[in-house]
């Protein structure tokens, strides 16, 4: 089970780091620093600022739609535009931040997480990001090729929480999943 995932915020963290590495930066950066938030997310408050499918691939654990929008610009079927009016097309592996948005979804205290991400992580080059990754992603799968699926539970085995705070973060992903639909539906 995975949190819904909404681009909204994660075009909006997504311009927050852009903005905090110099308006540009690496689009596997960018990607493992979006990962690493929710993670961060996940384990200080049982939710993620983006949400997603997270996936492990062979350069470290992503978000399946952030990776898709840095690589195609835009998710299939999603209506919402701000990440192309917001974020440049992909070009020699780097986006760019073309404007900032305004900051109506990403809340304070996520705020305050990106920044203790970016603390820690920003100063790195992509390539360290992923060693970082590899040794400290407990929830990541070595693969040669393709991908595999990763979890909240596994993230949550991951952060040692206990069994029942990885039942928690299971209930809590179906219960919002379950709002998310009724209200996009109703």
């Amino acid at each position: 089970m995975n949190f819904r995932f909404h681009i909204g915020k994660a075009t909006e963290a997504a311009c927050l780091f852009l903005e905090r590495g110099g308006g540009q930066m690496n689009i596997m950066k960018l990607v493992k620093l979006l990962y690493l938030l929710d993670r961060l997310s996940l384990d200080r408050r049982g939710i993620p600022v983006c949400g997603g499918d997270y996936l492990s691939l062979r350069n470290g654990p992503v978000t399946s739609e952030v990776l898709d929008l840095v690589n195609e610009g835009r998710l299939y079927k999603e209506a919402d535009l701000r990440w192309e009016q917001c974020i440049s097309d992909r070009a020699n592996h780097e986006v760019a931040l073309l404007r900032m948005p305004e900051r109506e979804q990403v809340s304070n205290a996520e705020v305050k997480l990106l920044d203790e991400i970016w603390a820690e992580h920003g100063g790195k080059t992509q390539w360290q990001l992923v060693d970082w990754c590899h040794d400290h992603c407990k929830e990541w799968t070595p693969v040669s090729s393709g991908k595999s699926p990763i979890s909240v539970e596994r993230i949550g085995e991951a952060l040692g929480k206990a069994g029942d705070e990885i039942a928690w973060l299971t209930r809590e992903a179906r219960e919002l999943n379950r709002l998310n639909e009724i209200f996009a539906h109703g």
